[in-house]
């Protein structure tokens, strides 16, 4: 059966002068407007189509894919506030609805509301600030190593709180970036570490298993530039990131292995490579 808030797959089944119908199964059909449609649309086809609620309640579908999807944690803009709630510009012509009870702070229209798209309880598609309400605090089955796409969802004192594949909380923290980060930004991290109570903790590098890859690169380095590099742990962060493309916090701890396995030497202006 086809998913209600997502794109699916579906064949035309006939039309009217209004627009098409879609076969959607046990859903019943699903009405295709012209202006909605690909163009050319014949009975027969087969269209990707996003399928939602009309504003009577019936199912739609649109060619259009929307900004985020069911099921998703997306930052979208509040396109207006009424005594309905707060309405979300998601790219449809019908916008999605955040309603009061859903909402946490202060809203204002022409901001950004970074929210979770769910079905409520009278299965229309719907927004929820409350993002708790959602996300897994824990997911013990996830392995260190593992990449995924995240999306910052704010501040605590040791970092930033992050969305895993829309559904798990992860820590980034602050000793491991080289720079701020901002709520609703999307960036790629890897699974760090997978604690006893099942707690994710996240990184921006990608996470080398054996734990010689950094030191490595460093050395290799070093033999390209005459066994001298001019950096040291006093560099600034960006310097490290973009000779490297790791924090300064794991940068520090390689040469501090490479020092006391006596391959380097740490002086003023930098580190050399030391004569076997």
């Amino acid at each position: 059966m086809p998913d209600i808030g997502r794109v699916n797959r579906l064949t035309v089944s006939r039309q009217s002068p209004a627009g098409f119908y879609l076969d959607g199964g046990d859903l019943g059909d699903i009405f295709l407007s012209r202006k909605n449609a690909p163009e050319n649309c014949q009975i027969g086809d087969i269209v990707d189509g996003f399928i939602h609620h009309h504003s009577d309640g019936s199912l739609i579908a649109s060619s259009k894919t929307p900004l985020a999807q069911l099921g998703d944690v997306a930052l979208l803009k509040i396109a207006q506030i009424n005594d309905t709630g707060a309405f979300l510009d998601w790219g449809l012509d019908k916008e999605l609805l955040l309603p009061y009870a859903e909402h946490m702070g202060e809203i204002t229209a022409g901001k950004k509301a970074l929210v979770k798209i769910y079905l409520d309880k009278s299965y229309r598609i719907v927004a929820s600030m409350k993002l708790d309400e959602f996300i897994e605090d824990t997911a013990p089955h996830l392995s260190r190593g593992q990449r995924f796409d995240v999306i910052v969802a704010g501040k605590t004192e040791l970092g930033y709180k992050a969305v895993i594949d829309n559904e798990y909380w992860g820590l980034l923290y602050d000793s491991d970036l080289i720079r701020p980060l901002r709520k609703g930004e999307t960036l790629t991290a890897y699974v760090k570490k997978v604690r006893d109570d099942g707690r994710i903790d996240l990184s921006i590098q990608p996470i080398n298993i054996g734990g010689n890859d950094i030191a490595a690169k460093i050395i290799a380095q070093l033999e390209a530039n005459d066994g001298f590099l001019a950096v040291g742990d006093k560099s600034p962060p960006e310097a490290i990131y973009s000779l490297f493309g790791v924090s300064k916090k794991i940068f520090k701890q390689a040469i501090g292995r490479l020092y006391k396995q006596k391959r380097i030497g740490i002086e003023g202006q930098g580190i050399r490579l030391l004569k076997p």
